[in-house]
């Protein structure tokens, strides 16, 4: 934690004598090997890496492309609490313990790391400008929907405008993140499944 956060006691983070913040366990670096070469922790990319997305906590299931044999899977990163776009190039980083459940799935083709969790479905991408990172996260969900369900692209796109929600992940890497959120009530009309 920063110099100025004191601890974490009963679910709070006590960031000084007048104001405790709810914790909200998260983690800033989670992928799989990127498709070529190497690539610092501190990057995010279409393998994932440092994307700082404050919804990739309990009980999301974060869906990563596989660019090289048995993906090479890593994490850390955690907080305790970060605001989206994690300007201050910090969260309140603490020690912790992460359980997940690592399961191949072949017949799902991803450009980009996507999320789920009970309310919704996230496409996430980087880029060097956070205008691309949107622009990308926006054609991956509408590329994923022309899959699944049954309307033409004008038609996703007039959807995707009037349920989806353009979100910043974080701006302080070499490449800036940013996710597409749509609401799982909506798609679920259509009978919609990921997977």
């Amino acid at each position: 934690l920063s110099s100025s956060i004191k601890l974490i006691e009963n679910n709070e983070v006590i960031f000084d004598e007048k104001l405790r913040l709810p914790l909200n366990k998260m983690i800033g670096v989670i992928g799989t090997a990127p498709p070529f070469g190497e690539i610092n922790c501190g990057t995010p990319g279409s393998h994932g890496g440092n994307m700082d997305n404050t919804m990739i906590t309990e009980g999301s299931a974060l869906y990563l492309p596989v660019f090289t044999e048995g993906a090479l899977f890593a994490l850390g990163d955690l907080h305790a609490v970060m605001g989206d776009g994690e300007i201050g190039v910090s969260g309140a980083e603490a020690a912790g313990k992460v359980h997940v459940k690592l399961e191949v799935i072949k017949n799902l083709k991803l450009k980009n790391p996507v999320l789920e969790n009970k309310e919704s479905i996230s496409t996430i991408a980087s880029a060097e400008t956070l205008d691309a990172a949107v622009n990308n996260a926006v054609a991956d969900m509408a590329d994923i929907l022309a899959e699944r369900i049954d309307l033409p692209y004008s038609e996703i796109a007039m959807l995707l405008s009037l349920i989806g929600q353009a979100q910043i992940c974080q701006v302080v890497d070499p490449l800036k993140t940013a996710r597409y959120v749509v609401p799982k009530w909506a798609l679920e009309k259509y009978q919609f499944k990921l997977i």
